[in-house]
């Protein structure tokens, strides 16, 4: 499984996008019979297909695949992990990308982020700041 995870990185790095779709859809279906639908690595590769997914355009794909991370990630680490924050912030991302781009809605996620990290890792981490200013941008 990690292998075809490799290899999708490094073709989705030298810009081969739909060869490292073929590489990560192919190591999703392999944690899928290992490790079932609902693990942090199967979520963790849904957030990697969605980032594939939204190189090539596929916005309303990419959005699909981050919920399911979101849905997986809430779950299984909670609510207010810092996994799950992250979730949200790639969804609000995703969602400033459509046509017309969806800001209300992507500060609704990105407070979310920014909520769970104020929490879990306090104003001065970097990650927090870096939550913040999206959700200045957002705005």
């Amino acid at each position: 499984i990690k292998s075809y995870g490799d290899l999708a990185v490094f073709f989705y790095r030298l810009q081969h996008t739909e060869l490292a779709l073929h590489y990560v859809s192919r190591a999703l279906y392999l944690l899928h019979l290992t490790c079932g639908a609902n693990h942090p690595n199967t979520a963790a590769t849904y957030i990697n297909v969605a980032m594939m997914e939204e190189g090539l355009g596929n916005i309303h794909v990419a959005l699909r695949y981050l919920q399911e991370a979101l849905h997986i990630n809430q779950k299984l680490l909670g609510p207010d992990h810092v996994q799950t924050a992250a979730s949200y912030h790639a969804i609000a991302i995703a969602l400033s990308l459509m046509e017309p781009p969806l800001y209300t809605l992507s500060m609704q996620h990105e407070q979310t982020t920014l909520d769970i990290l104020e929490r879990k890792l306090g104003p001065d981490d970097l990650r927090t700041q870096d939550a913040a200013a999206w959700l200045e941008y957002f705005d």
